[in-house]
């Protein structure tokens, strides 16, 4: 995946250029946190204990929930550099607490949250890094290669709205998630 620090403007330009996005077409990164608080701290998901509760039973994990976001998710990934145009339509976040020990790790050495978005897979023959350096060459900044890893998709819940849906059904069990929503 590509990521950049949360309050990295250019981090988040940098992405979307590499991904080839123009900005009529650019849908919001993910927050990638290392804990619930960092969660607490740039969404309104804490605010209810049952909310809590299933953050704290399903994460780490495969599953993205989108919540609302507060004013202290930085403005910079909000607007383009003209300060006219909003990048994101909407004022929700989309937040994981990833499994992965290094990805957990890297958030934690920088002390804030990662944005980030998936990196285009062509051929699955060799890894995700050595596709990345290929492809991408000097327009990434650096490459972690943990070695080999499945390409695994997140169950996708939009808590944001008042009665939360699955956006995407993904690794993320239907069945652990229907203890918390009706579905």
């Amino acid at each position: 995946m590509f990521v950049t620090p949360v309050d990295s403007r250019k981090g988040v330009e940098r992405i979307y250029t590499i991904k080839e996005v123009e900005s009529y077409k650019r849908k919001p990164l993910t927050l990638l946190c290392k804990d619930i608080s960092q969660i607490s701290t740039y969404t309104t998901a804490t605010n209810f204990k049952s909310t809590f509760k299933m953050l704290k039973a399903l994460l780490p994990g495969p599953y993205t929930f989108i919540f609302p976001a507060t004013n202290d998710l930085p403005r910079v990934i909000l607007e383009h550099k003209n300060r006219s145009a909003k990048t994101w339509k909407r004022r929700q976040i989309g937040v994981r607490i990833p499994s992965d020990d290094i990805c957990r790790e890297v958030i934690q050495e920088l002390g804030k949250p990662l944005l980030c978005a998936g990196v285009p897979r062509n051929d699955d023959s060799y890894s995700a890094a050595t596709q990345a350096q290929d492809m991408y060459g000097n327009l990434i900044d650096f490459i972690v290669d943990a070695g080999p890893r499945q390409q695994v998709f997140s169950t996708v819940v939009d808590w944001s709205v008042e009665e939360p849906c699955i956006l995407r059904e993904g690794a993320g069990s239907l069945e652990h998630l229907s203890e918390y929503m009706d579905i």
